[in-house]
């Protein structure tokens, strides 16, 4: 799971800084950033596994735009993307190679430069890269919000004695050169790569367990999942060789059940108990082997004793239901970010699916839970007002987002642009606001904004 972002140079992000719990919710106006802070986990997502070219391409917005804009086509030079991490400390690669990892706090730092090549075109650089230990001593993160308990807490990161902490991935800078160097973690010697010209992060080259600690921190990068769910495609059936997990669309979704029906059919049954909980009226979901049409087929029963096929389910239903799935996927595990779960549900629902979102985030005082987190970005005060309710703040929070005016100094010039402001929002715990080093100015600024934000909710009570 994803615990601390910085964010420099991306879109409306400066000197941006931001730290997360199991659950997060990022509440805001339209074109307040929220969606800008996906856009750069996802573009972090790329740049682990592709190019820079390839990276950029697909993203919302040109390549160009995907930099902070100070004025007219004038744009800044330089992206910085910087994660803290918690990771599962049993990796498994391609081959079938397991390792267990020393150290889950992981720190990996990515700057990239956009500068013109030699046929004076647009090119984009990495000049600098690091993947490093996050030391015990300098954890707030973990110290807040892991438990006290000293077995529960080493099950998330294991006690070690000895050991190097030099960088696993590090920039050596020597005059006017510049190489990447991957140290030697487990059974692969350590490697230098010339990096004047590198186009392509070094974590993207990392792909089997010989690099345990790059491979862990690719693979829980390579494991975010980004919500976009289509009801269209969410009707569809899946075709025999379609792939056994959801897709952001969430695109196979009947061979997504299939699988777990295989794996384990107890699991489809909590599906289908866990559906009924909540949309008392569907009272199974099953899934067929259209032998003749070579697919699978997701079927629904209602109280009524009626069958209905996915094609008739309504949205609300499908959003509900991949929760559902999601929760008892054995192989899902790592960061969900889902954009307006809201969408297609009844503002009655809501609540519903709040808690279920909730249970899907990992609580770390159960220790033989998945490593799961969840992140969502809304602008529905009933969402919000749902989100208050919940109990255990150490594991929920929410961050209110907003943009401010900012001068910025760039080639000599001064420049006003609108950067995004996230803030902690936690009711009833000062202690936990002071967690995320909220100034008492930002925290009397953001409960009030936030009270008009929500308008007619009777929020009070919870702030």
């Amino acid at each position: 799971m994803i615990t601390r972002i910085e964010i420099d140079g991306f879109k409306s992000f400066k000197d941006f800084s931001m730290d997360f719990t199991p659950f997060t919710v990022i509440a805001g106006t339209n074109a307040s950033g929220k969606s800008n802070l996906f856009d750069a986990l996802h573009l972090l997502k790329k740049l682990t596994e592709f190019d820079l070219r390839t990276a950029f391409s697909g993203e919302r917005g040109e390549p160009i735009e995907l930099f902070t804009q100070y004025k007219d086509n004038e744009y800044t030079n330089k992206m910085s993307l910087n994660v803290e991490m918690l990771i599962d400390k049993h990796i498994i690669d391609n081959w079938g190679v397991e390792a267990d990892i020393k150290y889950t706090r992981l720190r990996y730092e990515l700057t990239l430069e956009r500068k013109k090549n030699e046929r004076n075109l647009d090119e984009l650089y990495v000049i600098h890269e690091e993947l490093k230990i996050i030391k015990k001593a300098n954890d707030t993160w973990a110290k807040n919000f892991l438990p006290k308990d000293v077995e529960t807490k080493y099950n998330w990161i294991p006690k070690v004695v000895g050991g190097k902490s030099d960088p696993y991935i590090r920039t050596i800078e020597d005059k006017n050169n510049r190489s990447f160097k991957i140290r030697q973690d487990g059974k692969a010697g350590g490697k230098a790569t010339p990096g004047n010209a590198v186009a392509q992060t070094i974590l993207s080259s990392i792909n089997s367990v010989d690099f345990p600690h790059a491979f862990a921190a690719k693979e829980e990068i390579r494991k975010w999942k980004f919500l976009q769910l289509s009801p269209d495609v969410l009707r569809q059936p899946s075709k025999y060789l379609a792939k056994s997990s959801l897709d952001y669309d969430g695109a196979n979704l009947a061979s997504t059940l299939f699988r777990i029906k295989q794996d384990d059919e107890f699991n489809l049954k909590n599906i289908s108990r866990k559906l009924n909980n909540l949309l008392p009226n569907m009272v199974e979901i099953n899934v067929i082997d259209d032998k003749p049409n070579q697919q699978y087929l997701v079927k629904a029963k209602s109280e009524e004793g009626e069958e209905y096929t996915s094609r008739v389910l309504s949205e609300g239903t499908l959003r509900l239901l991949v929760l559902c799935v999601l929760l008892y996927d054995d192989d899902f595990n790592g960061l969900l970010c889902f954009e307006e779960p809201e969408n297609g549900i009844h503002p009655s629902r809501i609540h519903t699916m709040i808690d279920l979102l909730n249970d899907l985030s990992i609580n770390f005082d159960e220790g033989d839970s998945p490593l799961r987190q969840v992140m969502i970005n809304t602008h529905s005060p009933t969402l919000v007002g749902s989100v208050l309710k919940l109990e255990n703040n150490l594991k929920n929070s929410i961050w209110f987002s907003r943009l401010i005016s900012k001068k910025i100094e760039y080639k000599n010039n001064k420049f006003m642009t609108k950067v995004t402001k996230m803030l902690p929002v936690v009711p009833n715990q000062q202690k936990v606001l002071n967690l995320f080093n909220t100034s008492e100015e930002e925290k009397k600024l953001t409960l009030t904004e936030v009270k008009n934000y929500l308008e007619n909710f009777q929020v009070d009570e919870y702030l």
